[in-house]
C-alpha cells in the first residue's frame, strides 16, 4: 500500500483558461481544491471533478499504468468532499499487474 502523495503524478493537473493549475494567477495549494468525484478512466488518466471556490473544475491525474489509475479512482471514488491535500494522504492498494 502507498500514499497518494508518494505517487509521481500527484497532485493531478487541473483546469483550463483561468483555472489553469500551469498559470501564476490559480492558486496551486491543494488544500483549495475540492474533489467531488471521479469521471472516467482512459487508460491510464484519472478525470476529476473538483471544486475551486464555487467553480467546477476539472483534474487529471496520469498513472503509471492502468491498474494504478483503477486503484486511485476505487478510492477516490469513496472520498468526495475531501481536498487533494486530504486525498494525498489516502493509501491505494499496489498494482501487481503493471
Amino acid at each position: 500500500m502507498q500514499q497518494l502523495s508518494n505517487l509521481s503524478g500527484w497532485p493531478p493537473q487541473g483546469g483550463a483558461g483561468a483555472f489553469d493549475t500551469r498559470k501564476e494567477s490559480f492558486v496551486k495549494t491543494p488544500e483549495s481544491v475540492t474533489f467531488r468525484k471521479v469521471d472516467r478512466i482512459v487508460g491510464t488518466r484519472v478525470d476529476l471533478t473538483c471544486l475551486f471556490g464555487k467553480e467546477v473544475v476539472t483534474f487529471r491525474f496520469f498513472a503509471s499504468n492502468r491498474g494504478t489509475a483503477e486503484n486511485v479512482a476505487e478510492v477516490l471514488g469513496r472520498s468526495g468532499g475531501q481536498t487533494l491535500r486530504d486525498l494525498g494522504m489516502l493509501y491505494i492498494a499496489d498494482n501487481d499487474n503493471g
